[in-house]
């Protein structure tokens, strides 16, 4: 009576040892980063004006521009010669 019970047990703790070392790590979802290492699945992307990664609806708040995907391109994409001092040059 104990083996016809300890053996369906013993065959699930086998088959859950096998499983758990099968060798191959789980893909992380949402970890694809850009060439610039933003996680887009995160909702960040490159910003060239500020050099790092940002959240577009944050960047936006911040730099008080309309929360749409041309707008903080845009904002993105400028580099203002006002925003750069002789001292850079």
């Amino acid at each position: 009576m104990r083996i016809k019970i300890l053996t369906p047990l013993l065959t699930f703790s086998l088959l859950v040892s096998i499983t758990a070392c099968s060798g191959t790590p789980p893909e992380t979802v949402g970890g694809d980063r850009d060439a610039h290492g933003c996680l887009p699945a995160a909702g960040y992307l490159w910003c060239e004006r500020s050099q790092i990664c940002e959240r577009s609806w944050e960047l936006a708040d911040a730099a008080r521009i309309e929360h749409t995907e041309a707008e903080v391109k845009t904002y993105c994409e400028i580099i203002d010669s006002d925003l750069i001092t002789d001292e850079e040059w």
